[in-house]
């Protein structure tokens, strides 16, 4: 998976920083988990003691990262982006998100493809294979 994210580097000719490098095995060390960029920041940090990468850094990096497509970014309402790294070899899936806690959750795509044929045979609208999010409140929070 790291060495995807090396050749994606190397493919948009960028350079592999030991910042970007950091950035990528804390992705891994938390594959299935969506990060802030203050949460990667602050793991980095922990890591190592003695080297700070600045939380601007990480911002820009993501945003890198998304750009070639090793990361996707989730966008929150009322909260800040999180993101995961990309799993070519795993099915798409979507999210299911808390509007009390902000509790993640994922959803395996093969759970909406009823959902996406209904509406590309009800409305001609066929739909990508982008993430989709729905609110709601989780087990916890509904009590």
């Amino acid at each position: 998976m790291l060495n995807q994210a090396y050749h994606l580097l190397k493919e948009s000719n960028l350079r592999i920083t030991p910042q970007r490098k950091a950035i990528l095995e804390i992705l891994y060390n938390c594959r299935g988990h969506h990060l802030e960029a203050e949460n990667i920041s602050e793991l980095l940090t922990a890591k190592d003691n003695n080297k700070r990468i600045g939380l601007a850094t990480v911002y820009r990096t993501m945003e890198l990262f998304e750009k070639i497509g090793i990361v996707s970014r989730l966008s929150m309402e009322n909260a800040s982006a999180r993101y995961e790294l990309v799993m070519y070899d795993e099915l798409m899936h979507h999210h299911l998100i808390c509007l009390k806690c902000g509790q993640l959750e994922e959803l395996d795509d093969r759970i909406t493809e009823e959902f996406k044929k209904r509406i590309l045979e009800d409305k001609g609208f066929e739909v990508a294979d982008k993430s989709m999010k729905i609110y709601g409140y989780c087990s916890s929070c509904k009590r």
